[in-house]
C-alpha cells in the first residue's frame, strides 16, 4: 500500500457545538471542494458536561424563568441530540451547495482528545474551537465586512511547507488574505501555546501537527486546520 493510499482522501471537521461548528463546516466544505475530497463531520459529545450534570449542586435557569432547577444528565443528552440534528442540517445544506459528498458521526469525549484520536483518518483535520466571549454590547454593533484572514504557521520544515501549500489553496478558495507566522519549537508547551493563541484573531489558523498538543488546542480560539 502506498503512503497516499494509507490516508483516506477526506477532510475531517471535528466540533462539539452547533454555533461554533457553522463556521467550521463552511471552511471544511470549501477546502474539500477545492481539493476534491469528501467531507467527514465528527460531532463530539462532551463527557465533561455529563459529569457536571451528575453533580448534585449543578443547576440551570428554567425556560419559564421561574428560577433555578437541577441540571440532569437526561437534559444534557437531549442537548446533544439537538446539536447533532442542527449540525446535520447545516452540513447537508453546505455540502450540497459545494457539491461535496459528506457524512456525520457522533463520538463522546473531549474536543482535543477526539482530534488527536482521529489523526490516522486524515491528513487534514479542521477543529472548531470555541470563540472568545463577547463584550457587553458587542453583539449589537455591526462591524464592517472584511476579507477573511488565513494564517499559516511555518517553521522551515517539510511539514511547514505542506501547511503553507494547503493554506494557500484554502485562502484562494475563500478569496482570503494569507498571512504567515513563524513559531519556533519551545521546550515549554504552555509558552508555545500562548504564542499560538495570539494568532487566534484569524478566521482560520493552519498548523503542522507537530505544533499541536492538548494544551495548545485548549487555548486556541478560532477554527484550526491541522495538517499532517
Amino acid at each position: 500500500m502506498s503512503e497516499a493510499d494509507a490516508v483516506p482522501s477526506q477532510v475531517l471537521a471535528v466540533l462539539d457545538d452547533a454555533a461554533a461548528g457553522a463556521a467550521a463546516l463552511e471552511l471544511s466544505s470549501t477546502l474539500a471542494h477545492a481539493l476534491r475530497r469528501a467531507l467527514s463531520v465528527v460531532y463530539v459529545e462532551s463527557a465533561r458536561s455529563l459529569v457536571a450534570a451528575a453533580l448534585p449542586f449543578t443547576q440551570v435557569l428554567s425556560h419559564a424563568g421561574s428560577g433555578w432547577v437541577p441540571l440532569l444528565p437526561a437534559d444534557v443528552e437531549q442537548g446533544f441530540r439537538a446539536h447533532a440534528a442542527r449540525l446535520r442540517q447545516l452540513a447537508e445544506r453546505i455540502a450540497l451547495r459545494d457539491a461535496v459528498s459528506w457524512s456525520l458521526r457522533v463520538v463522546r469525549g473531549s474536543l482535543p482528545g477526539a482530534a488527536i484520536d482521529l489523526y490516522a483518518e486524515s491528513d487534514l483535520l479542521l477543529l472548531a474551537t470555541a470563540p472568545p466571549p463577547r463584550l457587553p454590547g458587542e453583539g449589537r454593533t455591526r462591524r464592517p465586512r472584511r476579507q477573511p484572514v488565513v494564517t499559516v504557521v511555518t517553521e522551515g520544515s517539510e511539514a511547514g511547507q505542506r501547511a503553507l501549500v494547503v493554506a494557500t489553496r484554502l485562502a484562494q478558495a475563500l478569496a482570503a488574505v494569507l498571512e504567515t507566522a513563524r513559531v519556533e519549537p519551545a521546550s515549554d508547551p504552555t509558552r508555545q501555546a500562548a504564542t499560538l493563541s495570539a494568532l487566534s484573531r484569524s478566521d482560520v489558523l493552519v498548523l503542522p501537527r507537530a505544533h499541536v498538543d492538548p494544551i495548545t488546542l485548549a487555548m486556541l480560539r478560532c477554527p484550526v486546520l491541522l495538517v499532517g
